[in-house]
């Protein structure tokens, strides 16, 4: 947006949220008047739909949910009312019935905000039609839209641009949890390794010696793999 130097004519550019400027033609000091309108914002993003999968795919697994075996994606820049609370503080509220989840709003995440023009917009944007009377601005933010699968167990949920933040009112069944073969193989023998020592070294005290030798060695050896693997 554009404002002109009330001192000197010339067009300054402005971004969403400077209540000041300084004219950057002869230094006046300019005042920005707040628009009559409801000021619209769109969050800068460049679409990246498995960067988006990847994030919903990371959160089921560290919430030991079910993984994936279907996924859906929609995506479009979703408009929130900004409302400012009486504490102070900023919220957004759903804007569009685009935004299916129920849970409160994401928190806008941070980048670049500039001021949203429709005729350039490339991709889809979703319409506001249900701006919060209080809004003191809307925000466009880019949603990925999720209906996936996790066996016979169907849900969405929805990853915000930017931040990745995953929004789903529902998560899948917990994964069964399987024991490690490889983890019950390695206890089963250091367990026969250490009788056995117990076995060929005489005396209780050698017997224990030895063991404890052996399991810090073991220990140390582990320890080496799981650094190895980092």
């Amino acid at each position: 947006m554009f404002v002109q130097c009330s001192l000197c004519g010339g067009e300054n550019r402005y971004e969403p949220g400077e209540t000041m400027l300084a004219c950057s033609f002869c230094g006046a000091s300019l005042a920005l008047e707040r628009p009559k309108d409801v000021e619209r914002i769109i969050l800068s993003h460049t679409r990246d739909d498995k960067a988006a999968e990847a994030s919903l795919r990371s959160h089921l697994a560290e919430k030991g949910r079910r993984r994936p075996t279907r996924v859906e994606i929609d995506f479009s820049f979703v408009p929130f009312s900004t409302i400012e609370t009486d504490d102070g503080r900023l919220t957004l509220a759903p804007a569009s019935r685009v935004w299916r989840a129920r849970e409160s709003a994401p928190y806008p995440p941070a980048g670049e905000y500039r001021f949203f023009d429709e005729n350039a917009a490339k991709d889809r944007v979703a319409p506001p039609d249900g701006i919060d009377p209080r809004a003191s601005r809307v925000v466009h933010l880019p949603v990925y839209s999720f209906a996936y699968e996790a066996g016979d167990w169907r849900g969405r949920a929805a990853v915000v641009g930017e931040s990745w933040q995953v929004v789903a009112e529902e998560l899948p069944p917990e994964r069964p949890k399987r024991a490690n073969a490889g983890s019950v193989a390695a206890g089963a023998a250091l367990f026969a390794g250490y009788f056995a020592i117990a076995k060929v070294t005489p005396g209780f005290f050698g017997s224990f010696a030895a063991v404890a030798a052996a399991a810090a060695i073991g220990y140390f050896g582990f320890a080496l793999y799981e650094r190895a693997k980092e």
